[in-house]
């Protein structure tokens, strides 16, 4: 048995139906996609009855869903180290659970989440974990979120009734192919041999499309090299008919739209015919590999041509005829890159993915309206505490179901990955109601952090760069601020205060540094920056005096003295801006 053939364990009918549907969809592509789009609409609707009929069911009554989730995991984990610890056994409601478990940040529950990676059982969840979602914590030390088949059902719930609402905002997407970004590799094991990597590996992204619907080979998402990586998966895009773009991140459909118009020579003359670009930086078995598996699209390559020549970049619209729809995340700092990608796609609807993390499904949207999805009353167990409250330092929560209008919150989740009472460090806000389910739209991260594409970034990351790029170079700053700009690609500033000033070559040498010691303790921004979705960082030198000058202005303001500390990590430029000034008031 393979590490990962527990996700293929305890699927149920909808499962079984949609990997009959895959290979009826390869056999008869061509009469599916003369199918009215009503009819598509139904069939979705059909195929997916069993999980919309519990969604709504839970829409109704999410305390009753919330109450019965909680046993079930309670019930399931009673008899693991963490569940003795708390008294699982006597639990029957939130807010015994409330009252018997404090609320915990991912630093709290890495020693339990050790002992799971060096092989010990029964730690945070019974059941059998054959794979660790890993992502950025808040210091240098990944975050290893185990994954169950409990998990996996509860993850798998919210994602089966967003596939249905796709299907009722785009049903022309099946008639096409899709064009969409991997991470199908397993990044390591554990010592007690368990795989670990992105979540959408343990959600089965890593194996090959059976149907062809998704027409880039796997392996060209298993690149080091991530210029060669955006080129083939145009390269093979352009031989189909793509009818939707997707990728979590708008930024990569942003970076991918630029790869199109940079080398749109180069794709169209190896579209044409049927060749592959020597500039690639590929192995000759990589070479060899690709180039078995290439076909021709004449009509393409003067698509491609003629979009470019007419509006000065590659639009997809133009290119792709069959082009229906995006999807991605719309939340958060993703209007900057929406406002891109609705010119190059004009008219094409966008349809946000949820809010989705390694930790869970919390959200699915119900059509291509705004940042907002309903909350999964069905999927784990969703807790809530407001703004205000959370940074005056409480951790008094609110329940789903007594979620108010406008209001916002940070998240708390307990799912069957064994993470009770897990502070996300999110802020929600409530947008509506479906049913008596409230409508969550994602905001930022809460307290001082920054993620732009995904990269996670805390103010303790920033810190620990810094410092030690500094303590390689024996320099002494007198302060220092990293923010994120939104250029294109999305890129860090370090802006720092040195007396006497740096000297350039010193300046380069400190940028390079931090650059690589952020890469070190955070393992999103690394990804990020060699995936060319974050841009080379850059340093700005604040003039003498900026922080004592910050210091003034928040006296000034009314804050303490004694409690006005210096800015670390802003999550707009407009903190280095404010630094930047030399004015006193």
């Amino acid at each position: 048995m393979t590490a990962l053939q527990p996700l293929q364990q305890g699927r149920d009918v909808e499962d079984v139906v949609g990997r009959g549907l895959t290979l009826l969809f390869r056999g008869a592509l061509a009469l599916i996609r003369q199918l009215p789009d009503n009819t598509l609409r139904a069939g979705a609707r059909a195929l997916f009855s069993k999980s919309w009929r519990t969604f709504e069911e839970a829409s109704a009554d999410p305390q009753a869903a919330q109450e019965a989730r909680l046993q079930q995991i309670l019930a399931r984990n009673a008899q693991t180290a963490f569940g003795r610890e708390h008294g699982f056994s006597s639990i029957t409601s939130l807010e015994q659970l409330a009252e018997k478990v404090p609320v915990r940040t991912w630093t709290e529950f890495a020693p339990y989440a050790r002992r799971m990676v060096e092989g010990e059982k029964d730690v945070l969840c019974a059941e059998e974990v054959f794979y660790f979602a890993r992502s950025s914590g808040t210091t240098g030390e990944p975050k290893n979120i185990p994954v169950t088949a409990s998990y996996i059902d509860e993850f798998r719930h919210g994602r089966r009734v967003w596939m249905r609402q796709v299907a009722q905002v785009m049903p022309a997407g099946i008639k096409g192919h899709l064009l969409t970004v991997h991470s199908p590799n397993i990044e390591g094991y554990t010592p007690s041999g368990v795989p670990y990597g992105s979540i959408t590996v343990a959600m089965g992204s890593g194996r090959e499309d059976a149907t062809g619907y998704d027409p880039v080979p796997r392996d060209v998402f298993r690149l080091s090299n991530y210029s060669a990586r955006y080129y083939l998966a145009l390269r093979f895009a352009l031989e189909k008919p793509i009818s939707v773009w997707a990728a979590v991140n708008p930024s990569t459909l942003v970076l991918l739209a630029q790869v199109l118009t940079r080398h749109a020579s180069e794709l169209a003359r190896d579209v044409e015919s049927g060749t592959l670009w020597d500039g690639l930086a590929l192995t000759p078995d990589e070479r060899t590999r690709f180039s078995a598996r290439l076909g021709r699209n004449r009509d393409a390559a003067k698509r491609l041509l003629d979009s470019v020549q007419k509006h000065g970049v590659a639009r997809p619209v133009d290119i792709w005829p069959s082009l229906c729809g995006v999807l991605c995340w719309k939340g958060g700092s993703a209007p900057f890159y929406l406002e891109q990608i609705q010119k190059l796609m004009p008219g094409l609807p966008i349809m946000d993915y949820g809010y989705v993390a390694s930790e869970g499904c919390f959200t699915t949207p119900l059509d291509a309206g705004d940042a907002q999805g309903v909350a999964l009353a069905a999927g784990h167990v969703l807790e809530f505490i407001p703004v205000d409250a959370y940074e005056a330092g409480s951790r008094a929560t609110v329940p789903l179901w007594k979620l108010e209008q406008g209001g916002r919150y940070v998240v708390v989740i307990t799912g069957s990955h064994g993470l009770t009472r897990y502070d996300m460090q999110d802020v929600v806000e409530v947008r509506g109601f479906h049913h008596k389910a409230p409508l969550l739209a994602f905001l930022h991260k809460s307290g001082n952090m920054v993620s732009i594409t995904g990269e996670k970034v805390g103010e303790s990351h920033v810190v620990d760069a810094v410092t030690a790029a500094c303590q390689g170079l024996g320099l002494t700053l007198r302060g220092f601020c990293v923010a994120p700009e939104l250029t294109n690609p999305p890129r860090y500033v370090f802006a720092v205060e040195s007396q006497p000033p740096l000297a350039p070559e010193v300046r380069e040498k400190l940028l390079r540094a931090c650059d690589e010691a952020l890469c070190n303790v955070n393992i999103e921004y690394r990804a990020k920056r060699e995936s060319l979705r974050l841009g080379e960082p850059v340093l700005r030198e604040l003039p003498p005096g900026a922080f004592e000058r910050h210091r003034a202005r928040r006296v000034a303001a009314g804050a303490p003295d004694a409690h006005v500390k210096p800015p670390h990590l802003g999550r707009t430029l407009a903190l280095v801006e404010e630094l930047g000034r030399t004015e006193n008031a």
